[in-house]
């Protein structure tokens, strides 16, 4: 729906100049005449910039490390500082330590508040902080400790 982008997208597009410009096998998409190419999957084949297997295509990585996270976690001390946002694994990733430092600013999000309105089919939150902010998180006893900066941050780190 044009006048109302909230409600989501039926596709994303290349223009015909940047779908010919990435090498084979970079991306899916079928053309739509006038529009350009409506993308089915981004593969990131071919690409420089995935080389030795770092790509949208890899999860194994993620992967990979959720479970050296989770072995360290038996063997050493584990923390995170959460200093910024923390999104999808990433969120996921602090969670698997023993120790959660997060920052006023630097909420943990596993799914963004957009979608899961749309999911709801009506808005219920606002804002990432509502869904994984310290108001939350501190409650819920995932953040062990909520600091006001790096500075704090650092201090609380040194001390744990």
């Amino acid at each position: 729906d044009a006048a109302d982008p909230s409600k989501g997208f039926q596709y994303l597009y290349l223009t015909e100049a940047d779908y010919k410009s990435l090498p084979s096998g970079a991306v899916i998409g079928k053309l739509v005449p006038g529009v350009g190419y409506a993308l089915d999957a981004v593969v990131g084949q071919g690409l420089s910039s995935i080389q030795g297997g770092i790509g949208v295509e890899n999860l194994q990585g993620s992967g990979s490390i959720a479970g050296e996270t989770s072995r360290a976690y038996q063997d050493i001390f584990t923390l995170s500082y959460v200093t910024g946002r923390s999104v999808g694994i990433g969120a996921y990733l602090n969670r698997l330590g023993q120790r959660v430092i997060q920052s006023v600013d630097g909420p943990l999000v596993l799914t963004g508040y957009g979608a899961l309105n749309k999911l709801l089919g009506k808005n219920v939150y606002f804002s990432q902080d509502q869904l994984g902010g310290p108001q939350i998180m501190v409650p819920n006893g995932i953040t062990h400790q909520l600091v006001q900066n790096d500075q704090d941050g650092a201090e609380a780190i040194l001390q744990w």
